[in-house]
């Protein structure tokens, strides 16, 4: 699991713990004060930016594989 992925399961398991429930989701904030619910926000934004910028580096991206040559054969 990466980073990005961590700090997202990890901002969910912190929202359900404030709600008393063992794992929430950030488009359920009920029962939060309006201070959580802008440092969810803040969290939120900061990691949406990290994934864009992690994005514009041609080393964290994935580019599809190549079809083998016996597979594309095989499809016509």
């Amino acid at each position: 699991m990466n980073d990005y992925s961590t700090a997202w399961d990890s901002l969910c398991d912190t929202i359900g713990r404030a709600q008393g429930k063992s794992s929430g989701t950030i488009t359920e904030l009920d029962g939060l004060s309006v201070d959580q619910r802008l440092k969810v926000a803040e969290v939120s934004a900061l990691l949406s930016i990290a994934q864009e910028l992690s994005a514009l580096n041609p080393q964290n991206t994935t580019t599809p594989k190549q079809a083998s040559p016996m597979r594309r054969s095989s499809q016509r």
